[in-house]
């Protein structure tokens, strides 16, 4: 990772030079690297899908997705949800899927809770009661970082 921020900042450093446009994911790493958890997110999710430039790496989308989720943001906990119930990039977990789920329901905007609800209500068919109380203790005792 050293070396891909290396890299990166070394680009923006030339691009500041030249004085040319910095490429939006210099302009997100930089928000990213300066704890803005909106470009944290949308790092996270251009790394999660492979865009604007940057190689598909799930364990880079997890990483800033969780920094971006313990300062609070809503879609990047869902995200996080997301990435656990379905094992992308990091072990299959349904507790840490529902944790992140209930967490983001508490936060998301109401015209965006239903996606995540069904998420939520989907993976609660296959866990067990015991599963379930540890994922929501967990969600309840979350406290998001201050920024």
């Amino acid at each position: 990772m050293r070396l891909l921020l290396a890299l990166f900042l070394a680009a923006a450093a030339f691009a500041q030079e030249t004085n040319q446009p910095k490429p939006l994911r210099e302009r997100l790493l930089e928000s990213a690297l300066k704890g803005d958890a909106e470009a944290q997110f949308e790092l996270a999710k251009n790394y999660e899908t492979g865009r604007i430039g940057l190689a598909k790496d799930f364990a880079q989308a997890e990483h800033w997705y969780r920094v971006s989720a313990e300062q609070g943001d809503p879609y990047a906990e869902a995200s996080l949800g997301i990435l656990f119930q379905f094992g992308k990039g990091v072990k299959p977990d349904l507790v840490q899927a529902l944790m992140w789920y209930e967490i983001a329901i508490a936060r998301i905007i109401p015209a965006d809770r239903g996606s995540v609800v069904d998420l939520r209500d989907d993976i609660v068919t296959s866990m067990t009661a015991a599963q379930i109380e540890e994922a929501r203790r967990r969600a309840g005792e979350f406290k998001p970082k201050s920024k």
